[in-house]
């Protein structure tokens, strides 16, 4: 059982081993002073960390020791002493959720003190009974669900089966609220959808240890959102960062046969072959009633070429300030950026307006090629309002042709940027990796920029960005094509060609 399977920081030497907690790129020494619990100078993600424990769960799971168990020893004391009652930031109820999951999960492995274990259980019966009267449905979302996983563990932990069974109704009830048809969960954050499935299969795991069954229910959540994975993991065994996200642990990649899946909820459409892979974002930012970690991201795209990631999703960095904007603007993906806005209005760090709604989503076969067709109205709020349509032309085994048109009632300025992956180096920016990039339509040259990647919350890297500016008119088609040597594109008015490398010319009207 992993209490964690979506690690929001990078790989970090553990506390127990050099007395430092480390979090979204900040890192403290631990003190035993009241001061250390109740600082939120860096961050309420750096105070949330710390007073969840999840590294003291890691622990007791793994090989212990007697340095190692004197100081989670000595930690949880501290914490019982300074931070017992009470008070933010530590009872608030998403740390007071991953506490409540981790010491249950640590006084499971036995082997505390016997007074420590007894202060501790005394404890989580106050925890629990808090956390059972301000469960976050002002929230919502992951929140909620980690709230109800965090009671099922008190009622198991503590023998409270009527505490336990109201909280497998929760749960229930919000797992079918939030988990979509197909297997997505509603916020749209490949991150967050690892945290809740990983909620969920642990308490599947917890219930058929405790009772000898797990409900039925819960075994169809837990299989939907591993085939949602499944379907969206590239040919690396990572998912793609959307939305609010960061690297997630890989899983094995498994052999997808299937050479296009719509995932028709969500809103992605995957499209494979060999080890190539496109996912098409064209689905909401995020649920209407819940818009947190939704980016301004609609009908753009990530790209797997042989295995590795070419054109990626920015990440997160932060959930605050000046960055917390610029990771989630439209400018950081690989879409359209019109008049120099985002596609939707961000009204603090967890709000969101006017955002984009698809009106329209066609995927169909061309021979052995798929052309998917959205359209999306997150510009509608311009004094001109503007519809974005794009068109991505997947051709097997050679790339991809992506064309773009404003549905408007006068010239407007747009920039598109193709964001490269980690690693991926563009000299020119009309070669990248084993593709040669043209650019369709009117605009000015293109160029290479620079920008930031965020594999995990607080650490960012540089990556090259492929950027084309210009205006574009009512109706004119622009774009570019990312094909392999000895393929290539060509458009006039609304006419694509693609003439391919065994010499053979396939031809779509856009319209």
């Amino acid at each position: 059982m992993n209490i964690e399977p979506a690690p929001q920081s990078a790989p970090h030497e553990p506390p127990e081993q050099t007395g430092v907690f480390t979090c979204v790129g900040i890192a403290a020494r631990f003190r035993d002073a009241p001061d250390f619990w109740s600082a939120t100078g860096d961050g309420l993600l750096f105070a949330f960390h710390l007073h969840a424990f999840t590294e003291m769960a890691g622990y007791a799971a793994g090989r212990r020791t007697t340095e190692g168990d004197a100081f989670w020893v000595r930690v949880a004391e501290s914490w019982l002493e300074h931070a017992g009652r009470p008070a933010r930031p530590g009872w608030h109820p998403y740390p007071l959720s991953g506490r409540i999951i981790a010491w249950c999960a640590a006084l499971s492995a036995g082997g505390w003190p016997s007074e420590l274990e007894h202060r501790m259980l005394c404890s989580l019966t106050r925890q629990a009974a808090v956390l059972q009267r301000c469960i976050e449905h002002d929230i919502g979302g992951n929140h909620v669900l980690r709230n109800a996983t965090a009671l099922v563990y008190a009622g198991a932990c503590l023998g409270d089966d009527r505490r336990a069974r109201r909280a497998i109704a929760l749960l229930r009830r919000e797992t079918s609220a939030q988990v979509l048809a197909d297997g997505g969960h509603e916020e749209r954050s490949t991150a967050y959808h690892r945290v809740v499935r990983g909620d969920l299969e642990n308490v599947a795991t917890l219930l058929g240890r405790a009772t000898g069954s797990v409900p039925g229910w819960l075994n169809t959540a837990c299989a939907r959102m591993s085939a949602w994975e499944r379907a969206m993991r590239g040919p690396d065994g990572r998912l793609p960062l959307l939305n609010d996200a960061w690297e997630v642990p890989a899983e094995p990649a498994m052999h997808n046969s299937d050479a296009l899946t719509l995932l028709k909820e969500s809103g992605y459409v995957v499209l494979r072959h060999a080890q190539d892979q496109l996912i098409i974002d064209a689905g909401p930012v995020g649920p209407s009633h819940l818009p947190p970690h939704a980016h301004a991201d609609v009908l753009s795209f990530v790209l797997w070429a042989d295995g590795r990631p070419l054109v990626v999703d920015p990440g997160t960095f932060a959930y605050t300030g000046p960055q917390r904007a610029m990771f989630r603007s439209t400018a950081a993906h690989s879409t359209v950026e019109v008049d120099g806005v985002d596609q939707c209005e961000f009204w603090g760090d967890f709000r969101a307006a006017f955002m984009p709604r698809i009106v329209r989503l066609d995927v169909n076969h061309r021979g052995d090629t798929v052309l998917v067709t959205a359209r999306h109205d997150g510009y509608r709020r311009l004094s001109d309002p503007v519809e974005h349509e794009r068109w991505f032309w997947w051709l097997p085994g050679e790339g991809v042709v992506i064309a773009d048109r404003l549905h408007a009632g006068r010239v407007h300025r747009v920039s598109s940027r193709l964001r490269l992956g980690p690693g991926v180096h563009a000299t020119t920016a009309y070669a990248v990796g084993p593709f040669a990039i043209q650019w369709l339509g009117p605009g000015s040259a293109p160029i290479v920029a620079a920008g930031e990647h965020s594999p995990y919350l607080g650490t960012r890297m540089r990556v090259d960005i492929l950027q084309r500016a210009g205006s574009a008119k009512p109706g004119a088609i622009f774009g570019c094509a990312i094909l392999r040597h000895g393929t290539r594109a060509a458009l006039a008015d609304d006419r694509l060609t693609v003439t391919r490398a065994n010499g053979g010319r396939l031809s779509v009207t856009l319209s």
